[in-house]
Parts: structure tokens; sequence; C-alpha cells
């Protein structure tokens, strides 16, 4: 078992060359348990690759004591992490919008906006609907785009419209949120057609892009009224020591009281959590059993 550590210890420290980055600072994996998740990291990384599987995600399953949700919850939300999961320009994204698109698109993709060529497709809600009317058609469209992103004034329809479908099947499919313009109490509001409702039409290309980057760049979840969370912590052209780090900030997010009401969701913090395991195009490596504690 030395020698076993000596070459992790060898393998942690070469990986990162980038003299500007600095060395990651554990908060939630012990040493031992830094190098079981580097093993089975490692593992997923060679199989996947060893397959050709390049854009197959790396899964981090937590089991744990209580449930994190009374109910089924349908926001993803947004995990910081120290290492990126993708890059924009490899990434395609579809955005949905309220009706009628083309204000929202005529501002996002026009010539030398900062959002030109970001989005496949823009498409307004009634579009969208049509998408995903089946189950047929929805798989279709969750298997056409990598991302799809919704204005946040549209994702209370979605619980009806999407139940029966695979987005509702995995916290990862189900839609995330954007904004269209940064809030503003000030904002000039435009009446509607038809209606003298107030509405606020605004586009901020600048604002939309950064909404964007952040959820290429970071990993999401979603609070489970059952025993487990799945959380994408990498992908096999990341370096094992990458992914371990984003699965030591992942738990950190998720059992450290200052992050609430957002995170911060499991009780008794890490003694909450019974068992962790990577998991990879259905195949599964234990990092911490339910014997174990961290």
């Amino acid at each position: 078992m030395g020698k076993k550590r000596i070459i992790l210890q060898k393998k942690c420290t070469e990986t990162k060359t980038k003299k500007d980055v600095k060395d990651y600072e554990f908060k939630s994996l012990n040493h031992s348990f830094v190098e079981k998740a580097l093993l089975a990291a490692e593992a997923q990384i060679f199989k996947l690759n060893k397959d050709g599987k390049l854009q197959e995600p790396i899964i981090l399953q937590l089991g744990t004591l209580v449930p994190t949700a009374k109910f089924k919850e349908y926001t993803r939300r947004m995990i910081l992490l120290p290492n990126r999961l993708r890059k924009l320009k490899e990434t395609t994204v579809l955005l949905v919008t309220k009706d009628p698109v083309d204000k929202f698109r005529s501002a996002l993709d026009a010539e030398h906006s900062v959002t030109e060529g970001v989005f496949k497709d823009i498409i307004g809600y009634k579009k969208f609907k049509k998408m995903v009317g089946t189950s047929k058609s929805a798989l279709k469209t969750s298997h056409e785009y990598d991302m799809i992103v919704l204005d946040t004034r549209l994702h209370s329809l979605l619980p009806k419209l999407l139940g029966p479908t695979v987005f509702c099947k995995s916290a990862q499919k189900y839609p995330l949120m954007v904004q269209m313009a940064k809030p503003d109490v000030d904002a000039e509001l435009e009446k509607g057609k038809k209606s003298n409702k107030l509405k606020d039409n605004r586009v901020e290309p600048d604002y939309v892009l950064g909404q964007i980057r952040a959820w290429c760049r970071n990993t999401t979840f979603v609070p489970s009224s059952g025993p487990n969370i799945s959380i994408v912590v990498g992908y096999p052209y990341m370096s094992g020591l990458e992914i371990v780090e984003n699965i030591d900030a992942v738990i950190t997010y998720l059992t450290d009281r200052k992050y609430r009401p957002i995170g911060g969701i499991i009780n008794d913090g890490l003694k909450g959590i019974t068992d962790l395991y990577l998991r990879a195009d259905d195949k599964s490596v234990p990092i911490m059993k339910s014997t174990e504690s961290l």
C-alpha cells in the first residue's frame, strides 16, 4: 500500500502544470479518500477512452441517510467547480424564449453581438412545446442538444409539459434557466399588445452570455426525494486529479451549512452521506461504501 500511495502522490503533483493555477485545498476528502477517488476516476477515464466514449459524463452518486427534498423538485442548482466541465464553443445550446421570439433572436444572434453563434437554435415556447410534445419527440430533442436553457419566466410551465418525458427521468436532463436581462427596478417596461400589463422585454447579450458560460463551466444538482443524488463531476478528457477536486467541491457544497439555502442540504453534513460511487456508462466504481465514513 505504501508504494501505491507514493505513485498517487506523484500523479497529483505532476498533473497540474499551469504556473498560474493554485493548488486545490481539499476540504471534505481526507488523504485516504483522495486516493480512492483518484483510482476510481482514472479507472473510469481509462475505460471510456478505450471505448471511444469521450463525451460520456462521469457522475458522482451520493447516498444520503435522509432525502434532501420532501417533494420532487425541478430546478437545477449550480455548484461552482475548480475545474471546468465544458467549453462553450464545443457545446450545442438551445435557447427557448417567450413568444414572439424575433425580438430576442435579433438581439442575441445579431452580427458582432457577443452571443452571435453561441446558440445552435433560438426558438419560442410554442415551437418548443411541439418539440417535446410526445415522449418520442422529447427524446429526439434531448439528443440533439448538449444544453437546453429557457427564459426564467417560462420555468413554471415545465413540470406539466415535461412530466411524462425523458427530461424528468434524470436531473441532468431538465432544462436550465437564464435571465434575458439583469434585474433592475428602474427598467423601462413595455405594454403588451393584447393587454395593458407591463412587461420587461429587455435583452442584454453580455448578461446572457455570462450565464451560459457559467452553466457550461460548472455542474448542477437537484435535491432528491429519494436516498440518492447524481451529479456530473467530469469527462474522460479531464485528468483524474481534476475530477477528484471537483468531487471534493461538490461534497463540500452539499454538506457545509454556510452554503444554505441553495447548498448545505445534506443533514448532519459529512455524516449524512452513506456511500459514494463514481459512475459512467452504467458502470460504477466505489469510493466509499456504507460501512465507511468520510
